[in-house]
């Protein structure tokens, strides 16, 4: 069976693929701060199959979550992204609306700063908590904030190096107070030459002044950062305020190595294996190769005539995926292909077990029940 008809059978295999419900980006959330000193609002979009898993998985926390077209863009970018190339996430969108004295991260004339740093501390002592308690978080943690609120995520890694695994900034605002962020920033560096953290920076070609005019004098900054903390900033061509790219960007960045490219997907399955655990180690939580790149080439063993290779792919496969009949239907054919109907019978059967109304598998299911292969 060639790669084609098997992707059009697998499609009809699918339910409910074209109900009429309303597309749902997330849903809001309400808890009482007492560091801010009122209610706070914010944005939940969890990875598909959350209610039904028991995994654990990193969160994102987004500053400017009442902006919903930028939440809808970040949450959309992570829906394409963990197909196939980073792990399933859980993005929070932090509404701050009318906080701005409670975030703004340049110093006053005493030279303090007073609004970054409140914010900073509800996140640590309050929110970042409140998100562990009530969603399975596994302790990766990322930061994002766009504009003045790059500011603030800027200055949290500043104050809190270790509060983070990683942190996105989008067009951050440092023409407010150059000289601050220019000296914090070196300072950090010489405080903490061993920090191993990853921090991603991008601006438009087409940017505010605020952004353009301090950017390349940072930029000279960051390149005296500490060996450990893998950094990037990027200009965004034909881009202005705030490129919306940013979030893609940034986590192809932070998870390269999650994508199974070329060179990859000439890996044996032991090979994968270890390649991904060494991965984990790297992460501190578990990291495995995506079930659609698995199964496209579990594809291209077959139709490469190597169907021992393409069953022991699919057997990882269902491993990390027990609950797709996709994956068990297709097993049952590589089976069928290698004369072995008992195995396939049984695969189709437990596809059958997942979901007993399609067609395509009751039929195989009868014929090899049978004896009889196709």
């Amino acid at each position: 069976m060639n790669k084609l008809n098997f992707i059009w059978i697998a499609c009809l295999m699918q339910t409910g693929l074209f109900a009429q419900n309303d597309v749902t980006i997330g849903k809001y959330r309400k808890f009482e701060s007492k560091i801010l000193g009122g209610e706070l609002t914010y944005l939940e979009h969890l990875p598909d199959g959350y209610e039904k898993s028991d995994k654990t998985y990193p969160v994102i926390f987004m500053m400017n979550g009442q902006n919903v077209s930028q939440f809808a863009n970040d949450a959309a970018t992570l829906d394409i992204l963990t197909n196939e190339r980073i792990p399933d996430m859980i993005l929070i969108g932090i509404s701050n609306t009318g906080m701005a004295d409670k975030y703004w991260s340049c110093p006053d004339d005493s030279g303090h700063v007073t609004g970054g740093t409140v914010f900073s501390t509800f996140l640590k002592d309050e929110l970042i908590p409140e998100i562990n308690k009530n969603y399975r978080t596994n302790g990766y943690q990322i930061l994002s904030g766009q504009s003045n609120t790059g500011l603030f995520v800027m200055y949290n890694l500043l104050i809190y190096p270790e509060l983070f695994d990683a942190w996105v900034i989008a067009s951050p605002m440092f023409g407010w107070c150059p000289d601050f962020f220019l000296k914090s920033t070196r300072s950090l560096f010489k405080t903490h030459s061993g920090i191993k953290k990853k921090l991603y920076i991008s601006y438009g070609e087409l940017d505010y002044v605020q952004v353009l005019k301090p950017i390349n004098d940072f930029k000279e900054v960051m390149k005296r950062s500490p060996a450990g903390l893998e950094w990037k900033l990027e200009m965004i061509d034909n881009s202005g305020h705030v490129p919306f790219s940013t979030m893609n960007n940034a986590l192809l960045f932070f998870f390269s190595g999650c994508t199974m490219n070329a060179e990859r997907k000439k890996l044996s399955v032991p090979e994968i294996k270890s390649y991904f655990a060494e991965l984990s180690k790297e992460y501190g939580f578990e990291v495995n190769p995506k079930a659609g790149v698995l199964l496209d080439m579990a594809f291209d063993l077959s139709d490469e005539q190597k169907t021992g290779n393409a069953i022991e792919m699919m057997e990882y496969l269902i491993s990390l995926d027990p609950d797709s009949e996709v994956n068990f239907y297709y097993l049952g054919r590589l089976f069928e292909k290698t004369g072995n109907i008992e195995s396939a019978r049984i695969n189709y059967n437990k596809a059958l077990s997942i979901n007993p109304g399609h067609e395509p598998c009751k039929q195989k299911a009868a014929v090899t029940e049978e004896g009889k292969p196709e």
